[in-house]
């Protein structure tokens, strides 16, 4: 009977599983609008402590997670591209994200968490084509805020050149 007591003070059944909020950027082309596959890339955090590297080449990535500092109001990114086409630094591209911090508490069972508001984000367009914003407050929802979009060509529009 005591054990049943106990157990039950630790339910986290109203909780949802993302204890965080993260940013998820997904990766789409421009020309299609599809969802894009990326496996030669690097993302690493600029002005980040300690070791930044999020993503390594080698991981196929159709979407990541860009952490935001609770303590800062700016977070920013870099993506290298290591296709040995690309790899030039010179086409490396940055994200810059401005933002508003705020504490929230969700509850008992999940405790307290940031949700950060993106008031503008700048960013380099050597491959990326542009960046939609989908949803600006950023909760613990496991949902896609950011859309990166990536020049991309058919094999139709390859042929009529």
């Amino acid at each position: 009977m005591i054990m049943s007591l106990i157990t039950a003070g630790c339910n986290t059944v109203g909780c949802t599983e993302n204890q965080s909020s993260l940013p998820l950027a997904g990766f789409y082309s421009s020309s299609t609008g599809t969802t894009l596959q990326l496996d030669s890339v690097e993302v690493r955090g600029i002005g980040a402590p300690g070791d930044s590297m999020l993503y390594t080449p080698g991981t196929r990535l159709t979407e990541i997670y860009l952490p935001f500092r609770a303590t800062a109001t700016e977070t920013t990114y870099l993506i290298h591209y290591c296709n040995q086409q690309l790899s030039d630094p010179s086409l490396n591209d940055t994200l810059h994200f401005v933002y508003t911090t705020s504490p929230y508490f969700a509850g008992e069972e999940c405790g307290a968490m940031y949700r950060y508001n993106i008031q503008r984000i700048e960013y380099t367009c050597h491959l990326i084509d542009s960046i939609v914003i989908v949803d600006s407050l950023i909760t613990n929802v496991a949902s896609q805020q950011i859309h990166i979009f990536y020049r991309t060509s058919t094999a139709k529009e390859d042929h009529q050149q």
